[in-house]
């Protein structure tokens, strides 16, 4: 029996969507949601149409913060000396940081939502105090991020833009941010090659990652999958060891049983697939 063309395209497309959807795992929780929204952006037109109406460092009277812009500040602000300026914003930096924690260890998705949206508040006024703080950018990324994998694949999808813009400015400021640059590599590894993957810069940014940072451990895992997914399988089995050595140096018990889940699955998983267990 003759097929009707549309519905054999509609069922080519519904399978390349499970298909791509399969693998998704990324480095800080967030970004595990970034495959499927890629695949999403390929499919939806204009998403990121409202981005191109912001006028570059300001963003409209009453619009909301997270609207894609960048947030300029205000008068009250701008009259406030810098030196407190920058103490608040440091304090508001410390909160986002705890909260995006706390999230990380809630148990339900509603106790997340709430830990992750007033992590945003304090990391959108960490930016707005400190504009050129790579570390204040990098929360409020990672805030917002969190936000849109709880809001599910359309989220994630008009999302992917905006972290790519944050990761940008992140790296501008501080060229070699460590977990800026392992969530770049994470991207570059998941992502599809038309949309900006590729598999050795991803690789090559989570090795700069990890050489910045001594006490890493999701980073070597993450820098273990990739590995892993472009066939280098000693460099990947050494990286994994290295991470649960570390977390048993760190003494946290979480962090070890986390590389040792993820160890059994890397020996378990088919060559170039990404590892259910992943450090976050």
């Amino acid at each position: 029996m003759k097929l009707h063309p549309r519905r054999l395209t509609q069922s080519h497309r519904k399978k390349r969507i499970a298909h791509a959807g399969s693998g998704d795992r990324l480095l800080y929780g967030w970004t595990r949601g970034l495959l499927v929204a890629a695949v999403l952006l390929s499919l939806l037109s204009g998403a990121h149409a409202a981005d191109a109406d912001c006028p570059a460092g300001s963003q409209a009277k009453g619009a909301p913060v997270d609207a894609g812009c960048s947030v300029a500040p205000s008068a009250a602000t701008a009259a406030t000396p810098p030196a407190a300026s920058s103490d608040e914003g440091k304090q508001e930096l410390v909160l986002a940081k705890q909260l995006i924690d706390s999230g990380e260890s809630a148990s339900d998705d509603d106790s997340r939502k709430k830990a992750y949206e007033a992590a945003k508040q304090h990391a959108d006024r960490a930016v707005e105090l400190m504009p050129d703080n790579a570390d204040a950018r990098f929360a409020q990324f990672s805030a917002d991020g969190r936000l849109a994998q709880l809001g599910g694949m359309a989220v994630a999808a008009l999302q992917l833009v905006k972290a790519n813009k944050q990761l940008d400015e992140v790296l501008r400021l501080d060229p070699n941010h460590a977990n800026a640059l392992a969530a770049r590599g994470g991207m570059l590894m998941k992502l599809p090659r038309l949309l900006g993957g590729n598999t050795t810069k991803g690789v090559e940014y989570l090795e700069r990652s990890v050489a910045l940072d001594d006490t890493a451990v999701g980073k070597r895992l993450e820098l273990a999958e990739a590995y892993h997914i472009v066939g280098r399988d000693d460099d990947a089995n050494s990286a994994a060891q290295h991470a649960l050595e570390t977390a048993q140096k760190l003494d946290d018990p979480a962090r070890v049983a986390t590389c040792e889940r993820f160890i059994t699955e890397l020996k378990k998983t088919c060559s170039g697939c990404a590892v259910a267990a992943i450090g976050r």
